[in-house]
């Protein structure tokens, strides 16, 4: 417990001093037992299949690093990585968009990244894509794990939209080109390396216009006493890694190599 108070306070030290050079911690008298957690199937940002686990794990790695913190990251489905740490069982989980519900149990980050988010749209389907209202009376796919939109999710609960949650993303590439739901949303690099994955794109078609821009964040469970303090010290080594030059040059090599 000692340990634990040690580290909360250089923590909060570390996030006070901003952007100017930080003592490392890898001397804190402190050995967490908790690793970070993300999943699979979500090129080029997390996989285990992927150089350095994917974009994001990169970026998450390195940031902690830039401020001399170490967690070995564990990959396994979105779901269970995200109960677990609300159980207090991981650290913390990444890449996640804000929701409400959400926000309610974690505290985020700073953006890791800013997507654009882009709606696909079965070839099957006569469904056109202006406004989230254009999901009215539709079906969407979403798998187990991922949240909708904040608009259709509202959709959703007032039964106004069907939802189908599979398993996971590559799952719902197929029921999109099979014509079983409409439509799926999800950032333009998954979303474009999934599509050509299942080499489905003569079934499945962009719509002209983005949903939106989402950032994704690394989260922890506010019921985490030192929640809030490791998340500013990761937000000052991820201000580091932006600033130094090297968020580009990982930006670059994951992109290049994606689909």
């Amino acid at each position: 417990m000692a340990g634990r108070r040690c580290l909360l306070a250089m923590l909060l030290l570390l996030a006070a001093l901003g952007p100017v050079q930080a003592t490392p911690l890898d001397s804190a008298p402190f050995d967490s037992a908790l690793d970070l957690v993300t999943g699979n199937d979500f090129a080029p940002f997390t996989g285990e299949d992927l150089p350095e686990g994917g974009l994001l794990t990169e970026i998450v790695r390195r940031a902690f690093g830039e401020v001399g913190l170490r967690y070995e990251v564990r990959f396994m489905p979105w779901r269970r990585g995200y109960d677990g740490v609300l159980a207090g069982k991981f650290l913390g989980t990444f890449p996640y968009v804000r929701t409400p519900d959400r926000e309610m149990e974690m505290l985020f980050s700073d953006p890791l990244l800013e997507v654009r988010q882009l709606v696909y749209l079965s070839t099957h389907s006569g469904m056109v894509f202006r406004t989230p209202e254009d999901f009215r009376g539709r079906t969407v796919c979403a798998p187990v794990g991922y949240a909708l939109p904040a608009e259709l999710a509202e959709l959703a609960a007032a039964g106004a939209l069907s939802r189908e949650s599979p398993a996971d993303l590559p799952a719902c590439v197929r029921m999109v080109a099979s014509g079983r739901v409409d439509a799926f949303v999800i950032d333009e690099f998954t979303g474009r390396s999934a599509v050509a994955k299942a080499m489905a794109g003569d079934e499945i078609r962009l719509a002209p216009l983005p949903y939106a821009r989402a950032g994704q964040h690394l989260i922890l469970s506010r019921s985490l006493p030192e929640a809030a303090a490791i998340l500013a010290a990761f937000n000052v080594g991820l201000r580091k890694l932006k600033d130094g030059g090297s968020f580009e040059e990982i930006l670059r090599r994951h992109l290049s190599a994606a689909p």
